[in-house]
């Protein structure tokens, strides 16, 4: 059954409408760089859950997510080693199921449950990409009665895996997140195609996080700290997040694929923001 991203706006994935599937598809290409609509990740059970405990001791507030990326995303919570659960696993074909309104059409609303928002102690974002024009990710996190939590904001890390997936792949199964989150935590990994572990806002020469545009500026054409246009319904205080490649940068930028067809980002990506770095609500 192939269904529009608007069957899962706003809602948690299967744990508020177990029948919607993730298996749908767009199409279409208005030279955007963007890639094909829907598909699942090895998504989660009918309760956003795929094992562990909730620690049953964290802020009991549900977390409302807007979440969108050039071109593919999920999320989760999970432990340094794995993810307890997951939501999304969109991959964005055009312009418009990036950036345009309403919610739904371009970025995703999401409400997560307390109980699965307080999985493990990192907020995961598994990402990818075309080989095409831009790309990066822009999100929020709020919990009622907390500070909001941004991309491109705080103490976020990132693993660049070097495993490639083309849109239309539906991108990386559970199983394969869990074997790089555990190996990006182990370290040591291949220097020329990854990241060797995780890396962050600091320059190293196995790359970083790297923050770019806030969302307030529009943009006609993509060019280096202009590359996006402005996102439906997500605070001007988010900013595009990506994986610095080139840790010897002196043009250019991060967001705008380089050329070629060759894997020179090493995605795909994992981000990860350390459950000590998440406000929590007044108790």
């Amino acid at each position: 059954m192939n269904l529009p991203k608007a069957c899962i706006a706003a809602l948690v994935i299967a744990l508020l409408m177990p029948g919607c599937s993730m298996s749908g598809a767009s199409s279409g290409n208005d030279g955007s760089g963007a890639g094909a609509s829907g598909g699942g990740a090895g998504g989660p059970d009918p309760e956003g859950e795929l094992g562990g405990d909730d620690p049953g001791n964290g802020p009991t507030a549900d977390v409302n997510v807007i979440i969108t990326a050039d071109n593919a995303y999920g999320f989760g919570y999970g432990t340094g080693d794995r993810l307890l659960n997951y939501f999304g696993g969109i991959e964005n074909l055009t312009a418009d199921e990036i950036f345009s309104c309403p919610i739904g059409n371009g970025p995703e609303a999401y409400t997560v449950p307390a109980r699965s928002a307080n999985a493990g102690h990192y907020l995961y974002i598994v990402t990818y990409a075309d080989m095409a024009v831009t790309q990066g990710v822009l999100g929020q996190f709020f919990r009622e009665g907390a500070e909001p939590v941004f991309t491109g904001a705080g103490e976020w890390e990132v693993c660049a895996t070097g495993e490639d997936y083309d849109l239309g792949s539906h991108g990386p199964e559970i199983e394969t997140i869990n074997q790089h989150i555990a190996s990006c935590s182990r370290g040591g990994l291949d220097e020329q195609t990854t990241s060797t572990g995780w890396v962050t806002t600091a320059d190293s020469a196995h790359g970083k996080v790297v923050f770019g545009e806030a969302n307030d500026t529009d943009r006609t054409t993509p060019l280096p700290g202009n590359e996006f246009p402005l996102v439906c319904d997500i605070d001007e205080e988010a900013r595009w997040m990506w994986y610095e490649w080139d840790p010897d940068r002196s043009t250019g930028s991060p967001f705008l694929w380089p050329g070629g067809d060759q894997n020179v980002t090493k995605d795909f990506l994992i981000f990860r923001l350390g459950a000590e770095f998440i406000p929590e609500p007044p108790r």
